[in-house]
């Protein structure tokens, strides 16, 4: 079974809170979490990942997750990064009786630039990834915001929102339908480029210097392109997760 891909529902994308590690120094962290999400695809249901967790920043680096960046520029007031992430996104055909018959849809893996900016309301920001492992041949453009709030010395709280613009050549190879794989009751469908948009909120809780727990819940919203298709039967999926993260 593959993990449904939604930045509000991947406990691989948190980010620990602690001091950045200095250019000679290596910060790692490593935990373990559990996420849950509402599949997209008709007959999948809920889908459950127990998932490891490995984040590492030395100097412009950092690695957190499926995503890994390096900074060109950094300031405090923004940044300018190339990136290359995972996208852990797709079915496989015996997931439900529902995709019998279709060929399975892998991840992919992908590159780009993103960049950011620090404002007094929080971090506004935009990420470009194509495909460069010949997966979906697509691309995706994303805009995002984040801001961070501290509820006390151990508690911290961060709303985020998102929206996105996927590239036809990646929506179709998720939620397209090749003549070939229609049945009586799954129509042949070929997906446009479109939106997805993503409302959320993460919770940390510093339980010492080194040891946090994270939390998290989260709405992705579906545009026509993708729930239109024959294999999908949702227009949203609601997510959270859960980890533990001890920071060496």
């Amino acid at each position: 079974m593959k993990q449904v891909v939604g930045g509000v529902l991947m406990a691989t994308a948190l980010v620990v809170t602690s001091a950045q590690a200095s250019d000679d120094e290596w910060d790692v962290a490593l935990g373990i979490g559990v996420g849950a999400s509402q599949s997209p695809y008709k007959g999948v249901g809920t889908e459950t990942d127990v998932l490891p967790l490995l984040m590492i920043e030395k100097g412009n680096f950092s690695l957190s997750g499926p995503k890994a960046s390096y900074d060109l520029y950094s300031s405090d007031v923004g940044y300018f990064s190339v990136l290359a992430a995972y996208r852990g996104e797709g079915f496989d055909a015996s997931d439900s009786s529902d995709l019998t018959g279709m060929a399975d849809r892998d991840g992919a893996f992908e590159m780009g630039l993103g960049a950011g900016m620090y404002t007094s309301v929080g971090e506004f920001s935009i990420e470009f990834l194509s495909d460069v492992s010949s997966e979906h041949d697509g691309y995706e453009v994303e805009l995002g915001w984040e801001n961070s709030f501290p509820l006390s010395d151990r508690w911290m709280l961060s709303p985020n929102a998102s929206i996105s613009y996927r590239s036809d050549d990646l929506n179709n190879h998720y939620y397209g339908v090749r003549a070939s794989e229609a049945t009586a009751t799954r129509a042949a469908y070929t997906a446009d480029a479109g939106m997805v948009g993503s409302l959320g909120v993460d919770a940390i809780w510093m339980i010492d210097e080194q040891q946090s727990l994270m939390m998290g819940v989260g709405i992705e919203f579906y545009g026509d392109e993708i729930k239109d298709s024959s294999i999908v039967d949702r227009d949203n999926s609601v997510g959270g997760h859960v980890a533990y993260v001890y920071r060496f």
